[in-house]
């Protein structure tokens, strides 16, 4: 007979990750002494799992090999990466509710629940890419409010795989730019939805811009705007938009409101030179929802759970703290098409390439382009400056 031990702890050897996720950033830059100092004292990866306390702070377990001997232990190849690893799915379940499966699954979530944690998925990126995620995380934290001065600019372009040749439908993008009370600057992209090739969602995302604009520059605030445009294209079309809108306030306020899956990200300048992206809005469909919990989940591809058009009562909103160099995008989703890797990281390059609103939005445009041009890329681009 085969004998059977079972063995029980008392508590958990490493209690379950107690950070609140609202907590996560400002609390994230105490992490990265002792995850030094572990690495320093046994070794790339030895790391077994991360733990938080309120009071004793960040605690990191890290075991080396049974047959390490005395000192670290050499690095191996993908020890690093194993690390890394530990890490981000640590950070991924303070921050989302569940650890993710794998890498893939990891890049998603933070995709899904972009702006969330915000600048989560840049230190993330930087953990698994080589770079230096104390840096990134310190470039993301909100910096001091200074008064700012904000110049914006935008481009807009069918896409030849997307043409029909009919210049009354091809382009169902929409965008606005718009200095409206107090000095601040509303900024908008509108992608109409496809069809069935009459136009409507051409038609919609016009209509949107025009009400939006319409509310906005009469006083109205844009929770207001949105609402009418949402009336008006059910009243005038049975097309579907979504909305991305940012006001940018004279103090370096930005308020956000999505609905939809039109991207908003963020640019900011390293204090050591180049770039960091990262995202600010997520994308409000079917299979995104879906995606959440079920990494398998398939279902629904790029349908809409909130649009112009009858779905929009439910906005994802947040505020930020913009700084001057910062650079704040908004594009229609055919100009945030990824091509090798995170899309954050292209953006970042380009951005530094192209510094100016007028330059990253026509980059982004025929970047989309270069890509094959298989939908209308829009970018509506603020550029951010101190005040004289």
């Amino acid at each position: 007979m085969r004998a059977h031990v079972t063995v029980s702890w008392p508590e958990e050897p490493l209690p379950a990750l107690a950070l609140p996720a609202d907590l996560l950033m400002e609390r994230l830059g105490g992490l990265w002494a002792p995850l030094a100092d572990a690495v320093t004292e046994n070794g790339p990866g030895c790391l077994w799992a991360l733990r938080w306390e309120e009071g004793a702070g960040w605690q990191v377990l890290s075991v080396p090999p049974h047959d390490a001997g005395d000192g670290p232990v050499a690095e191996t190849p993908g020890s690093r990466e194993r690390d890394a690893w530990v890490v981000a799915s640590a950070l991924a379940e303070i921050a989302f509710g569940r650890r993710p499966r794998d890498l893939a699954d990891a890049y998603d979530l933070l995709d899904l629940h972009a702006g969330t944690v915000l600048g989560l998925d840049a230190v993330v990126h930087a953990l698994f890419s080589g770079g230096n995620p104390a840096q990134v995380h310190a470039v993301v934290q909100p910096g001091e409010r200074v008064p700012v001065l904000v110049r914006a600019a935008a481009e807009t372009a069918v896409g030849s795989g997307k043409a029909g040749y009919d210049p009354e439908c091809d382009n169902e993008d929409s965008l606005m730019v718009a200095r409206i009370g107090g000095g601040v600057l509303a900024l908008g992209v509108c992608d109409g939805v496809t069809g069935s090739g009459d136009g409507s969602g051409a038609l919609a995302s016009r209509i949107a811009v025009r009400e939006m604009r319409d509310v906005l520059t009469s006083g109205g605030d844009v929770m207001k705007a949105l609402a009418a445009a949402d009336k008006a294209v059910q009243q005038g079309t049975f097309g579907a938009s979504t909305a991305l809108v940012a006001t940018l306030a004279p103090d370096g306020t930005a308020e956000l409101y999505s609905i939809g899956d039109s991207p908003a990200w963020l640019v900011r300048r390293r204090r050591r030179g180049g770039r960091i992206a990262f995202r600010l809005t997520p994308d409000q469909t079917v299979l995104a929802e879906a995606r959440r919990t079920d990494p398998d989940a398939s279902i629904g591809g790029s349908h809409l759970t909130q649009n112009l058009g009858g779905k929009a009562d439910e906005p994802y909103r947040a505020t930020i703290e913009v700084q001057p160099g910062d650079l704040l995008v908004l594009m229609s989703d055919g100009a945030a098409i990824p091509d090798h890797g995170w899309f954050g990281l292209e953006l970042a390059a380009m951005a530094e390439a192209h510094p100016t609103a007028p330059a990253l939005a026509a980059a982004l445009t025929a970047r989309a382009e270069r890509l094959g041009g298989r939908d209308n890329a829009t970018a509506v681009i603020a550029e951010i400056h101190a005040t004289p």
